[in-house]
């Protein structure tokens, strides 16, 4: 969930990164022509030119898709010089300072909080310094600028990280409602769908890049609780809710958490990265562990058996495609005794 969540983080990082590249690198632009033809401000106008057009074409890389995480330093970089420089060459009553309070928040959104405080109290110390010798000569008039200048500064930042924060409490809070199976904590089907959005986009990129190789094989096991309707019949549905917990348990203590998706009833669902023998001998382990293990209960203990099958992933495989092919395989194992585990090479064509 942490990484679905980072990932969100990062998209909207990303959003924020395209439009200030346009928004900023416009302005810049606008700004070149006004300092040099009307305040004949040379360096100042080539100093606006210069990271305007790298501002756009930040922007430009971004629009097509080849934006890199590099990219948002860079905008970070050209607009921190551009304000400092703009700051440090004219006057102060030219209004320049305004800019600097910007900053912060900037820092906060494009680089995260942990760095964007770094950066702010860093740059923090040049800002304060050329105010405080920009500052009128008057002996009390440079401290009232520097305290009034920190703490507005500051206080920028403060606010962009508490609304940060925030929004990724509440991003948990409703990734968790999304994503997660509210009985077991296991995720859920819609989760699964959206790695198979991710895995796709993945191995599509891997293939424009020539990177395919070094993409490992996944296979994906689901594992059914063989009669569990009498489970439910017999001992009621509270202790049938207890069984699906302590399975969902089990499961996830023999593998990634993360890995682990209750897609139905009483079907679970691992992710499972290596070849077809490693894929089988784990899921044969985890069909004696579950015929082993003792489900206890305050009515009774109870022994339960599952049956898997499993089914590879394969490149452009819609969610639909991939159930009807591990259906079929957990179908083959509940008809040859249940308590099994089936793996064969089922064709795309032949799952539809």
């Amino acid at each position: 969930m942490s990484t679905q969540i980072d990932s969100l983080l990062l998209d909207t990082r990303d959003t924020l990164h395209k439009w200030l590249s346009l928004a900023t690198g416009v302005l810049m632009v606008f700004f070149c022509f006004f300092n040099i033809a009307l305040l004949h401000q040379i360096t100042i106008g080539l100093v606006d030119a210069l990271f305007g057009l790298l501002n756009l074409y930040l922007f430009r890389a971004a629009l097509q898709g080849k934006s890199r995480k590099w990219h948002h330093y860079m905008l970070i970089g050209s607009l921190t010089v551009t304000v400092f420089y703009a700051f440090y060459s004219s006057d102060l009553r030219a209004g320049s300072i305004y800019w600097l309070l910007i900053l912060p928040p900037l820092y906060c959104l494009l680089a995260g909080p942990k760095l964007g405080i770094v950066y702010t109290v860093i740059l923090s110390l040049p800002a304060i310094t050329f105010l405080f010798i920009k500052s009128d000569i008057d002996h009390f008039i440079p401290h009232r600028s520097v305290l009034n200048f920190s703490l507005a500064y500051f206080l920028t930042y403060a606010i962009c990280f508490l609304y940060e924060t925030q929004y990724k409490k509440s991003s948990q809070i409703l990734h968790r409602m999304a994503f997660e199976d509210p009985l077991t904590g296991a995720k859920n089907r819609h989760a699964l769908k959206v790695f198979f959005d991710f895995f796709n986009k993945q191995t599509k990129d891997a293939l424009k890049e020539k990177f395919y190789q070094e993409i490992d094989e996944t296979r994906l096991l689901i594992i059914d609780i063989d009669h569990f309707k009498s489970i439910n019949d017999e001992f009621g549905h509270d202790v049938g809710d207890a069984v699906l917990i302590e399975m969902t348990e089990l499961l996830q203590w023999c593998t990634d958490n993360h890995h682990v998706y209750r897609i139905g009833g009483e079907e679970f669902l691992i992710i499972q990265n290596g070849s077809q023998d490693q894929a089988y001998h784990f899921a044969e382990s985890i069909r004696k562990r579950v015929e082993n293990h003792i489900f206890r209960t305050h009515r009774s203990n109870i022994r339960i058996t599952v049956s898997i099958g499993i089914a590879e992933l394969k490149i452009g495989q819609t969610f639909a495609e991939f159930l009807r092919a591990a259906d079929k395989n957990l179908y083959s194992a509940k008809s040859k005794g249940r308590n099994l585990v089936h793996h064969s090479a089922i064709s795309l064509t032949e799952a539809v």
